[in-house]
C-alpha cells in the first residue's frame, strides 16, 4: 500500500516545474586570473533539460531544481561525475548548499587514471589540494585555503580557474586560493563532485573555456600570492595543523631535495625487494580484490552451472526493480530513450528506499530470495566469494609466520630503518616551518 509520503515523493519525481536556483541563465563568469570564451558545458538541472553525460542512481536526486545528495548509503563517500570531460584551461562555476549532515564537498578533476586537482569545500574555509601521482614523482599537496563561512541552508558560488599549472578558486574577490603545480598543467578527463554525507546540494554547473590570462595578471598574482600568506592560517589543532603542513613538506622535499629524493628511493627499493620476496605477506587490497574478481570472471566463462546461478540472482534483482516499477508504473515514463538512464535509476531507488522504510511486505519477500540464490551460489563456490577481510586474515597470517625467518627480518629490518630515515629527514625539515 502506498504512503502518503512516498506519494509525495513520486509526484515531485514527475513534476517538471524548476523551483529555486535552477532556473538561473549562465552568466559571463567573474573571474580572477582567466579570459573567458566559448560555453562548453552548462547544467541548471531542470528535469526537463538535464544532460545525458550526469552518471549516478539512488545517491543523488534531482529535487527543487537542483541535484541532491540522499539519504542513501548514509555513511558513505559519494560521488556524482560528468561523463565524457575534456577540459584543458577552463573555468568551471557552480552554486552549493550545506544542508543536514552534509560536511565536505569536492570538485574532484583527473586524467589518466590519476586525480589533479581536489578543492574541497568545508562550512568554515575551503582548500585546493593536490593528489598523489607516483607515477610522475609526485605526493600530495596543499596549495592553499582560506576562511569563508558557508551558511547552512543557503546557496553560495565557487568559481575554479585553470590556465595550465595555475589555479584560483574562489568565492568572491577576497576570498580565494591560489596555487601552481605539475600536476594541474593536464587536459581534464575526470570531473566529479564529492560529497561525505547526506543532505548538501549543488546547481547551476557552467564551464567555460578560457582563451587566455587577463593582461594585468602578472602583477595581480605578486598581490594574490602576498595577500594569501599574509592572511591569518584557518582554524586547526596543533594536530591538524602540524599533519596540513608535514604534506606541503613532504611534497616540497620531493620535488626540489634531492638528498630527500635518494632517501625516498633508497627506502621504496628495499620494500620493493621484500614485497617482491615474499609477495604472499604484501598483497595489497586491489590485489587481493583483483585476484577474488579474477576467480568469479573464470567460473562465469568455464561453469556452466555458476553462470546460471548468476543469471537466476540477477533476475530475481531485476524482479524487485520489476515490482517497484509496478507500484508506480509512471516510473516507465522515465525509462524512455530521451530521457537521462540516471532519472530512472534515482527515482526507482527513492521509492524503493521508501518501500524499504515501510517493510513492504511483497518487496522484503523478493529480497530474501534474492538473498537466498546469493547465500546458495557463494556455498557452492566459496573462494569466488571470498571476502576482503578473509584475505586480509590471510595476508597477515603468512604475514606473521615470517618472523623467525633470519633473511626476512635483516630484510625488514633495513626497510624500516630506511623508512625511519626518511621520516627524520621530513621531521628535521618541518621544524624548520614556522607553526603558529
Amino acid at each position: 500500500m502506498k504512503t502518503n509520503q512516498t506519494f509525495i515523493i513520486f509526484a515531485i519525481c514527475l513534476n517538471f516545474a524548476t523551483v529555486g536556483v535552477a532556473t538561473a541563465a549562465a552568466k559571463e563568469p567573474t573571474t580572477l586570473m582567466c579570459l573567458p570564451g566559448e560555453l562548453i558545458f552548462s547544467e541548471t538541472f531542470d528535469p526537463n533539460t538535464v544532460s545525458h553525460r550526469w552518471a549516478f542512481k539512488g545517491d543523488f536526486s534531482l529535487r527543487d531544481g537542483s541535484l541532491h545528495r540522499t539519504e542513501l548509503y548514509p555513511t558513505e563517500n559519494r560521488r556524482v561525475r560528468i561523463q565524457d570531460a575534456s577540459f584543458y584551461n577552463t573555468i568551471i562555476q557552480f552554486d552549493f548548499k550545506f544542508s543536514d549532515r552534509t560536511t565536505d564537498i569536492r570538485l574532484v578533476t583527473g586524467s589518466g587514471g590519476h586525480y589533479n586537482s581536489i578543492t574541497q569545500i568545508r562550512p568554515n574555509y575551503f582548500q585546493v589540494n593536490t593528489p598523489s601521482d607516483r607515477d610522475a614523482g609526485f605526493v600530495p599537496s596543499h596549495l592553499g585555503e582560506c576562511a569563508s563561512l558557508s551558511h547552512q541552508n543557503s546557496w553560495h558560488t565557487m568559481t575554479v580557474e585553470y590556465w595550465n599549472d595555475e589555479m584560483v578558486a574562489h568565492t568572491s574577490a577576497h576570498t580565494f586560493v591560489y596555487g601552481s603545480h605539475p600536476i594541474v598543467n593536464r587536459t581534464r578527463e575526470y570531473l566529479a563532485f564529492q560529497f561525505d554525507l547526506p543532505g548538501a546540494s549543488i546547481d547551476n554547473v557552467f564551464i567555460w573555456q578560457a582563451i587566455g590570462q587577463k593582461k594585468d595578471w602578472s602583477s595581480l598574482r605578486d598581490e594574490v600570492i602576498a595577500t594569501q600568506k599574509g592572511r591569518p592560517l584557518v582554524p586547526r589543532t596543533k594536530e591538524e595543523r602540524v599533519k596540513y603542513d608535514l604534506i606541503n613538506v613532504k611534497s616540497d622535499l620531493t620535488r626540489f631535495d634531492r638528498t630527500y629524493q635518494d632517501l625516498v628511493a633508497l627506502h621504496e627499493s628495499l620494500q620493493s625487494s621484500l614485497h617482491t620476496t615474499y609477495p604472499d605477506a604484501f598483497q595489497t587490497h586491489k590485489q587481493l580484490s583483483k585476484q577474488i574478481a579474477a576467480l568469479k570472471k573464470k567460473a562465469r566463462k568455464t561453469d556452466t552451472t555458476f553462470k546460471e546461478m548468476e543469471n537466476a540472482i540477477n533476475k530475481a534483482r531485476k524482479a524487485e526493480d520489476e515490482y517497484v516499477v509496478s507500484l508506480y508504473p509512471d516510473l516507465q515514463v522515465l525509462r524512455s530513450d530521451d530521457i537521462p538512464q540516471h532519472r530512472f535509476l534515482s527515482e526507482l531507488a527513492q521509492l524503493r528506499h521508501e518501500l524499504d522504510k515501510n517493510n513492504n511486505s511483497q518487496l522484503r519477500a523478493l529480497v530474501a530470495e534474492t538473498k537466498r540464490l546469493q547465500k546458495a551460489i557463494e556455498l557452492s563456490y566459496p573462494e569466488a566469494f571470498k571476502s576482503i577481510d578473509e584475505a586480509i586474515e590471510k595476508r597477515t597470517a603468512v604475514r606473521q609466520s615470517l618472523n623467525d625467518d633470519p633473511a626476512f627480518q635483516s630484510l625488514n629490518k633495513q626497510v624500516v630503518e630506511a623508512g625511519k630515515a626518511v621520516k627524520e629527514y621530513e621531521q628535521k625539515a618541518l621544524a624548520d616551518l614556522r607553526v603558529e
